[in-house]
């Protein structure tokens, strides 16, 4: 789909008494390859209205994520919550014309159960509110518990428990209301005494519950000294020590993605890891005159730029470093396009530099500057993380001097970029400075033997010690 919204055909304009149905909202398919998503983010709220073109909600998937429009103007009901795992083209809510009663029950099965639910409301419209007989707990005959989607999100947010309530909706169904008038008959709390404003700072330092601390201060008021003396009590903690609570972080999205295949990718190969010094006088002198020679077109060269053209080139010497292992055969990959790690908050995305063979160093600098630059938007596209044969990592830039990358199954190599180190190296009797950069190269041993992996490192080494070769 490459990113596109999946859309349907609009329905004919419906005839006088003829029922309406309404806009289904569906989670886009980005690329041939996607098989789940969620929506990360609402951005128009839970009977909220809309206009055709706003953005509707943030799609998260295992490699992108994108804003999703609305295609139709009217009032958006949620289907599924955010966070919720869910397939290519599943119904994630409705949009229903702004003169169209919405149902207290969504529908969950499409358009024929929209037209169940719209029959239902019409009803409730014409001959006053549906009234359900009480059922136990508002269980279907399967066990089911018969709950819309907003009342199971609202449970989650006030703690309830809606197994055991008894659902006023359209066939014992359990709403919104239900669950507000069970949390509001629950006992609350009791709200902690009146407290300075250090107080209760050192309380959430300290981790003390200022409901359980008497206060001391006039009218009750819990001072600082309350809350000292509370930390200090038995079973408080070791005196002096900040209690933190844990924190759980769902794994989902890239996460998932990125803890998956890099499990899948040890154990589906042989990797080794080889490393290299590489002297880069001439390297930092030939970057330093091309953002001189580049400067008012823009262009900034970096030192992983330089690396990925000594790799491209090198890939064509060494074609068995650009290939894919599997058990009947080797394929050598035509073309070689090398992969570009780029670290997010929220995990590592490769984008990919097509053809890196074929582009000129002032090329390279301008694609890998695009896509670095649309990985930290969230503006990358599938054709932008598709199909790369080789991977090149960096990380320099946070001081490391050698790391094991793991390979990008099922790619056969990944090359590790280390921080350029000042060192001495020794001019016949006489010791000089130079500054020297560490290549970590993983490769798949199933693929080729260390032999041939040395040589192709070697090759970019050369490349990089000599670099006025990276300009032809």
């Amino acid at each position: 789909m490459n990113g596109a919204p999946l859309r349907r055909r609009p329905p004919a304009k419906p005839m006088e008494g003829e029922l309406k149905l309404p806009k289904e909202i569906y989670l886009v398919k980005v690329g041939m390859n996607m098989t789940e998503g969620v929506v990360e983010e609402w951005y128009v709220a839970d009977g909220a209205s809309v206009n055709a073109g706003e953005m509707l909600y943030r799609l998260e998937t295992e490699k992108v994520n994108l804003d999703v429009d609305a295609e139709a103007a009217g009032v958006v009901k949620h289907l599924a919550g955010e966070g919720v795992t869910m397939k290519p083209g599943d119904v994630v809510g409705y949009i229903y014309a702004p003169d169209e009663p919405v149902p207290d029950v969504l529908p969950e099965g499409g358009a024929a159960d929209a037209a169940a639910a719209a029959d239902a409301t019409s009803a409730a419209t014409a001959d006053g509110p549906v009234v359900a007989a009480p059922a136990a707990g508002s269980s279907s005959a399967d066990g089911r518990i018969l709950s819309s989607p907003a009342a199971r999100r609202l449970a989650r947010e006030l703690n309830v428990d809606i197994a055991g309530l008894i659902g006023s909706g359209p066939g014992g169904r359990i709403v919104e209301a239900d669950v507000q008038a069970a949390s509001e008959a629950q006992p609350k709390a009791p709200a902690p005494a009146p407290s300075s404003p250090m107080a209760r700072k050192l309380a959430r330092e300290l981790g003390v519950d200022l409901t359980q601390v008497r206060g001391t201060g006039p009218g009750g008021r819990i001072t600082k000294e309350d809350v000292e003396s509370a930390a200090k009590e038995p079973g408080a903690g070791p005196a002096g020590f900040v209690r933190r609570e844990d924190q759980t972080i769902p794994v989902r999205g890239m996460r998932k993605t990125i803890a998956k295949r890099m499990l899948e990718s040890l154990q589906g190969s042989a990797q080794l890891t080889m490393d290299m010094d590489v002297s880069m006088d001439d390297a930092v002198k030939l970057r330093s005159q091309l953002i001189d020679e580049w400067r008012d077109e823009g262009v900034r060269p970096t030192y992983t730029d330089l690396v990925v053209r000594a790799v491209a080139k090198a890939l064509e010497k060494h074609p068995q470093m650009n290939s894919r292992f599997s058990d009947a055969e080797i394929t050598l990959r035509g073309d070689i396009h090398v992969g570009m790690a780029v670290a997010l908050e929220e995990g590592l995305i490769v984008p990919v530099v097509h053809h890196a063979n074929q582009l000129a160093l002032k090329e390279i600098a301008q694609e890998s500057s695009r896509l670095a630059e649309a990985a930290r938007k969230g503006a990358l596209t599938p054709d932008d993380l598709h199909d790369g044969t080789f991977t090149v990592s960096a990380l320099g830039m946070f001081g490391v001097d050698a790391f094991t990358p793991i390979i990008n199954a099922p790619q056969s190599g990944i090359l590790g970029v280390n921080r350029i180190r000042e060192a001495v190296q020794w001019v016949g009797e006489r010791p000089a400075k130079t500054q020297v950069m560490r290549l970590s190269l993983t490769w798949d041993h199933r693929a080729l033997d260390g032999a041939p992996a040395a040589r192709f490192l070697g090759s970019v080494r050369d490349l990089l010690e000599a670099p006025f070769r990276l300009l032809v």
